[in-house]
C-alpha cells in the first residue's frame, strides 16, 4: 500500500478511536490501568486511555519503520525500545506541545518516549516526524555503550535527516517538488551549508515549506550516491560516536566532498536536475547507453607543466591505471564519478547496474587499488556488452513490428482511421445491441 495513503487511513482511524474513547475513559481512570499494546517487532510498546488506541498506534509506527529500514536499506535488529504514550490534554499541560520525544537511561539501556496529548485531529506530520526521529536516535545510539550510573550523552538528531526521510515516507513529492522549483527558478536556492545548519523549524510557513522541500531533496540525493545507504547508517553511528552532525557529516562523506566547494557544486547539480526533470522520468536505453559511451571516453589534454598531462590523446575508463602515478588522474576521476552519478539517477533502469558497476571502479582506482579497479571495469564492461546487445535485440524487434503492422504513408494511417469509423457506423446502423438499446433511453 502507498504510504501516503496508509498514513491518511490512520488518521482516519485514530480519529474514530479518539471520539470512541471519550466514553471509555472515565471507566479506565478509574481503574488507574491504561491499555497496553505491543507491536509485531517489540520495539514499540503503546499505551492510551482506550484499548484500540495502542492498537493502532502500534501498527502505524510498525509501519513506519518498515519504510524507514527499506530507505536505509538494512534488516530490523533494534536494541533499545520505543514508547508511546498517549493520553488527554490535562489543564496544566494547556501550553505543553501536542508531540514530544524524550530519551531515559535505564541501567545497561536507553529507551525513548513519544508523548502524545489528545486534542483531536492528530498531528500526522509531527508523529511521523518523531517516530523517524526515535528510530535514527536509537540507531546512531545502538553501539554506543551505557554504563550503570554513568549519565550518557545522546547526539541532537539534525532536523534535516528528520524531516527528510519523514517527508520521503509521508510521500509529498508533488507538493515539495513545486516548492523546490520555485526556490530554483526564482534564483534563491539555499546551499547544502543552510540546510546542514538549520537547527529549529522556521515559524514562517512559506521558510518552513522550503526547508522541508530542501530536506527531502538532500536525504534523496545523498541515498542517490554510490552505496547511499550505507554511508547514510554511517553518518547515524558516527554521529552517535562523536555527538556533533557537522563532524560527522565530514567523516563520512569526506571522499564524496573533499571540501565545502565540492558540496555546494554538487548540491547545485542535484537542485538543478531533480527539479527540472520529474523524478519518475528515465532517459531511454539508447539514450543512455550513448551518455554512458560519451563518459567512459577520457580526453587528455596537451602537455601542461603545472599539471604534467601527455600530449593530447584519447583513452577508455578501463586504461586510466596506467596513469596511476600522474598528479592530475585524482580530479579526471572526481569528474567521472561526478557525471556517472548524474547519470544513474536519470538511467533506463536497464542500465542502472552497469553505471553502478563503473562508479564501484572508479572508487577503487580514486583509492589507490589498481587491481581492484581493473577487476570491476572488465565486470561492469561485461555488463554493458550484455545490455547493448539486449537493447539493440528489443529496437530491431520493434522495428520488425512496426514494418509488419503500421502503414509506412502517414496518410494511409488516417485513412485507415476514417475507413474503421465509417464500417462502424455502418454496422451500428444495421444492427441493434442491448447496449444501444441501453442508450437510445438516454437519447433526446
Amino acid at each position: 500500500m502507498n504510504a501516503r495513503r496508509y498514513l491518511r487511513r490512520f488518521l482516519v482511524t485514530v480519529t474514530i478511536v479518539v471520539t470512541q474513547s471519550r466514553g471509555a475513559r472515565a471507566a479506565s481512570t478509574a481503574t488507574n490501568n491504561p491499555a497496553t499494546t505491543t507491536s509485531t517487532s517489540r520495539q514499540f510498546t503503546a499505551y492510551g486511555d482506550n484499548y484500540l488506541l495502542p492498537s493502532a498506534l502500534c501498527v502505524y509506527a510498525e509501519r513506519v519503520k518498515h519504510e524507514w529500514l527499506r530507505r536505509m536499506d538494512v534488516a530490523d535488529s533494534w536494541r533499545d525500545p520505543i514508547l508511546l504514550v498517549v493520553h488527554a490534554r490535562e489543564p496544566a499541560q494547556a501550553n505543553a506541545p501536542a508531540i514530544s520525544m524524550a530519551m531515559f537511561q535505564t541501567d545497561i539501556h536507553l529507551k525513548y518516549q513519544i508523548r502524545c496529548l489528545l486534542q483531536p485531529p492528530l498531528d500526522e506530520e509531527g508523529l511521523l516526524a518523531k517516530v523517524v526521529e526515535a528510530l535514527s536516535s536509537e540507531w546512531a545510539n545502538r553501539e554506543q555503550p551505557v554504563v550503570r550510573g554513568q549519565l550518557y550523552t545522546a547526539p541532537v538528531m539534525p532536523l534535516w535527516l528528520v524531516e527528510g526521510l519523514a517527508a520521503s515516507i509521508q510521500g509529498r513529492f508533488e507538493f515539495l517538488l513545486a516548492v523546490a522549483r520555485r526556490s530554483v527558478a526564482a534564483g534563491r536556492p539555499q546551499r547544502a551549508a543552510d540546510v546542514l545548519d538549520i537547527s529549529v523549524v522556521p515559524a514562517d510557513a512559506a521558510d518552513r515549506q522550503l526547508f522541508q522541500a530542501n530536506a527531502w531533496l538532500l536525504t534523496e540525493s545523498l541515498l542517490a550516491l554510490p552505496d547511499g545507504p550505507r554511508k547514510l547508517r554511517n553518518f547515524l553511528s558516527e554521529l552517535g560516536a562523536r555527538k556533533m552532525a557537522a563532524n560527522a557529516f565530514w567523516s563520512v562523506y569526506h571522499q564524496d566532498f573533499p571540501q565545502n566547494a565540492a558540496l555546494e557544486k554538487w548540491w547545485s547539480r542535484e537542485q538543478a536536475r531533480r527539479t527540472s526533470v520529474t523524478l519518475a522520468q528515465d532517459l531511454s536505453a539508447t539514450e543512455t547507453g550513448r551518455r554512458l559511451n560519451a563518459i567512459l571516453v577520457t580526453k587528455l589534454g596537451p602537455s601542461n607543466a603545472g599539471k604534467g598531462r601527455p600530449d593530447e590523446t584519447v583513452t577508455s575508463l578501463e586504461n586510466l591505471w596506467k596513469y596511476s602515478e600522474e598528479p592530475w588522474l585524482m580530479d579526471v576521476l572526481k569528474l567521472k564519478s561526478d557525471d556517472l552519478g548524474t547519470l544513474r539517477g536519470l538511467a533506463h533502469p536497464l542500465y542502472r547496474p552497469v553505471v553502478d558497476e563503473y562508479l564501484e571502479a572508479v572508487k577503487w582506482l580514486m583509492w589507490g587499488s589498481a587491481v581492484h579497479f581493473r577487476r570491476a571495469a572488465r565486470e561492469a564492461k561485461d555488463m554493458q556488452l550484455t545490455v547493448d546487445k539486449q537493447t539493440h535485440a528489443i529496437a530491431a524487434y520493434m522495428d520488425q513490428a512496426e514494418d509488419a503492422y503500421a502503414p509506412e504513408e502517414l496518410s494511409q494511417v488516417f485513412n485507415g482511421y476514417f475507413q474503421t469509423f465509417d464500417q462502424v457506423q455502418k454496422l451500428e446502423g444495421e444492427r441493434r445491441s442491448p447496449i444501444s438499446d441501453y442508450l437510445d433511453k438516454f437519447d433526446y
